[in-house]
């Protein structure tokens, strides 16, 4: 899984093929087909594994304390595990990928969970809130994930200022009402 991850990521998922992927593993094309159905069950398990890392941190019983701690865990492991994020980001962007593996999607439970906190916080203004937490962790993948980016903006800055943020917007300034997108 390891080398396939390293390879839809830097080749993609189309342009990388089974018999690629044994051949950089040092193993047969039997051997893969042994664990895995297809391409696309090979692409789905790196992808569930991946989701179930950020998952683990989210529940739906969390608090906004418990979500700030959880987004903190999570920027890190977005930089900890940059080549999983570009191969989520380049994939989002394929809608042929998309289409065949949006049942993950379906199965991602902290999406639920992050919307049952957000409704609970902000009401008629969770999907608002919804967007702009997501539109985060999306930015601050695609900034960690590739290469040039991680020179520019040195990403280790760039949690620590996206962490106030949320800091400021959900626990300091504690007056939601204020802090909503209009």
């Amino acid at each position: 899984m390891d080398i396939a991850l390293q390879l839809f990521a830097e080749n993609g998922f189309e342009n990388t093929s089974i018999a690629n992927i044994a051949k950089h593993a040092r193993i047969s094309q039997g051997l893969v087909y042994s664990y895995f159905e297809s391409k696309d069950d090979l692409l789905y398990q790196i992808l569930t594994s991946g989701m179930q890392k950020i998952e683990a941190d989210l529940s739906p019983e969390m608090t906004m304390e418990d979500f700030l701690a959880s987004a903190d865990k999570i920027l890190s492991h977005i930089l900890e595990n940059k080549q999983f994020f570009k191969l989520y980001n380049m994939l989002s962007m394929q809608p042929k990928v998309t289409q065949r593996l949006s049942n993950l999607a379906n199965e991602y439970n902290a999406l639920i969970n992050m919307m049952t906190l957000f409704q609970n916080k902000f009401g008629e203004a969770a999907m608002q809130e919804m967007l702009l937490a997501s539109i985060i962790f999306k930015g601050f993948s695609i900034v960690a994930s590739f290469g040039d980016m991680q020179k520019v903006y040195q990403v280790d800055t760039l949690k620590n200022v996206v962490m106030d943020f949320l800091k400021e917007r959900y626990i300091i300034n504690n007056n939601f009402s204020k802090n909503i997108i209009r």
